[in-house]
């Protein structure tokens, strides 16, 4: 899962809760000083009645993107946890479920059709007494004609 809205993006590890409806509801909690420190900067600039855009990937591969205008911004925490919710009243919404994230299809290729001639049967040439006679006689001051004597 992925939100993103208002310049916040919130991967799958910190998003608790997340509804869509006619207001979009997204709850994070964060265990780390350090991320809680990067999420409340963010969330400090955020005010009510703000117009922001939205995007909502679920954990199926669905993806909807939409505006809208921030209703409520709430941020807590307990015991070395932190959070924040944060609802999105939606104006307009888009699901983009066709254009879901998949591997690409191979191209088909057409089918070629290929016809097989008969091969033409491969002879050896005739070979006469004469021409390995010929041979010979250029082999006889070589290298190999000495070893096979």
């Amino acid at each position: 899962m992925y939100a993103k809205f208002c310049s916040i993006e919130i991967l799958s590890s910190y998003i608790k809760e997340v509804s869509m409806g006619d207001l979009l509801t997204v709850q994070a909690l964060v265990t780390n000083p350090l991320d809680w420190q990067h999420f409340y900067e963010k969330i400090s600039s955020i005010r009510e009645g703000e117009r922001t855009d939205f995007m909502v990937v679920t954990a199926e591969g669905d993806r909807l993107q939409g505006s809208g205008d921030v209703v409520e911004m709430e941020r807590w925490s307990s015991r070395g946890q932190w959070g924040f919710r944060i609802k999105i009243r939606v104006k307009k919404q888009k699901s983009l479920t066709d254009r879901r994230t998949r591997a690409p299809k191979p191209a088909v290729k057409p089918a070629i059709e290929v016809t097989a001639k008969p091969a033409a049967v491969a002879t050896a040439p005739e070979v006469s007494v004469e021409d390995v006679a010929r041979f010979k006689e250029l082999l006889k001051g070589s290298l190999a004609m000495d070893i096979s004597a």
